[in-house]
């Protein structure tokens, strides 16, 4: 239980914290974000050392960009994506596999994010920021041939919920209405330290590139 209390603690002092502080936000716009995702996979089926493939995969995004002052910014996202995985009842984790396995289940991810940080404007246009933000991560079996795996597997998916993101972007506005805007991002498996399921803490590490349109306030 302590895992799902300290999930419990981070969730509401990320939703308190910025309106206790009495902060002026200013809503400037929101971004529709498409891009790449690559998941690092440690885990391992039958020999140790043997991981399963890494993900590869696209992933769409919805992000919100507040201002405090012409450098500090709130910029709370979600993002989603789809993974094939198996579940290992000896191990209690899941690994990558193709579609064709007969213990695969395709899994929905979901990841809300609130981010801040830092942008400086270089000759009127280009915008430059960089962030960091902790990364609620819920992954959600779905269907497949290992449906009979659905609950423990969610039961191993949910314990891999906690990431911190650092990421910097770049901002251009195109237009009084529309901006393009690109972003690459690392997300740090902050779980694996207290998850003892004897793998790295590379085991579940992302890179994410995204470009996106920024949709202006007038």
């Amino acid at each position: 239980m302590r895992v799902y209390r300290l999930f419990i603690a981070v969730i509401l002092f990320s939703l308190s914290i910025f309106p206790l502080s009495g902060l002026d936000f200013k809503y400037e716009g929101i971004d529709g974000e498409v891009g790449f995702l690559w998941k690092h996979n440690e885990g391992y089926d039958s020999q140790e050392g043997d991981s399963g493939p890494d993900l590869f995969t696209f992933f769409p995004g919805v992000s919100v960009f507040f201002t405090l002052d012409e450098h500090w910014f709130f910029k709370p996202g979600v993002f989603v994506f789809t993974e094939t995985l198996q579940y290992l009842p000896d191990r209690d984790y899941t690994i990558p596999v193709d579609q064709s396995n007969i213990d695969s289940m395709s899994v929905l991810s979901l990841t809300i994010q609130p981010a801040a940080g830092y942008r400086w404007t270089v000759k009127e246009r280009h915008t430059f920021g960089v962030q960091t933000g902790i990364g609620f991560n819920f992954e959600i079996p779905l269907w497949g041939p290992g449906s009979d795996d659905r609950g423990d597997m969610f039961n191993a998916l949910i314990k891999e919920w906690l990431y911190i993101n650092p990421g910097f972007w770049y901002y251009n506005p195109l237009t009084d209405r529309f901006a393009f805007t690109f972003r690459t991002e690392v997300g740090l498996p902050l779980y694996n330290t207290f998850l003892n399921r004897g793998l790295p803490f590379s085991d579940g590490l992302t890179v994410m590139g995204m470009v996106g349109i920024r949709v202006i306030v007038q």
